[in-house]
């Protein structure tokens, strides 16, 4: 009797970017966030960076996400990033006049990046929640903490209970609450004059 040999072959998803107006140092940085991570976890890390060269990153990852889904007919949420890698690219030289008309370089780097995804054995994990997800707008943490323990204290039929019902701080005058408004636009925007 022969026996079957089963070979499972990881689908290895490639993409490439190149000539990206980044400098590899500063494109690492970013790079270094998202290696390794589920393709989901690192979009959502990229769409809240403050860095230049999240974008073109994320758009290299949507780009290898829509290969997988369209070539390999792969499942978005068990893509990871399995290597990704940010080369050097050509260098533009500028130049700008300094003391006595002398010509100074300026060297304009580019990157090119290469990713590659695969897909991950067993069910996709559950991305966690966030931790403002419990929260209803308007509401603090602290409040609703204490509206739960008042909830239960009240279900066990304490006494107690009824002492944290009149908890809480005391309503502010309509003006105060007015000059805070005030002064917070003053900090935000850093003006001196005008109300």
């Amino acid at each position: 009797m022969a026996e079957k040999t089963i070979t499972t072959e990881k689908k290895l998803v490639k993409a490439s970017a190149r000539f990206i107006q980044v400098s590899p140092q500063k494109m690492r940085l970013v790079a270094d966030m998202v290696r390794n991570a589920a393709v989901d976890s690192a979009l959502e890390q990229l769409r809240f960076s403050s860095k230049k060269a999240a974008l073109p990153l994320a758009k290299l990852i949507n780009s290898a996400v829509a290969n997988a889904q369209h070539n390999f007919n792969l499942d978005k949420n068990r893509l990871y990033i399995k290597t990704l890698t940010v080369d050097g690219g050509p260098v533009l030289d500028r130049f700008r006049p300094r003391a006595y008309g002398s010509p100074s370089a300026i060297h304009k780097r580019t990157s090119h990046i290469n990713i590659i995804l695969e897909e991950r054995k067993g069910a996709p994990k559950k991305t966690s929640r966030s931790i403002f997800a419990g929260i209803r707008p308007g509401k603090s943490a602290r409040t609703q903490e204490h509206k739960h323990d008042h909830e239960a204290e009240e279900a066990k039929g304490t006494v107690e209970a009824e002492k944290k019902v009149n908890r809480g701080p005391a309503p502010k005058p309509e003006e105060k609450r007015k000059g805070n408004k005030i002064s917070l636009k003053r900090r935000l925007f850093n003006r001196k004059s005008g109300e």
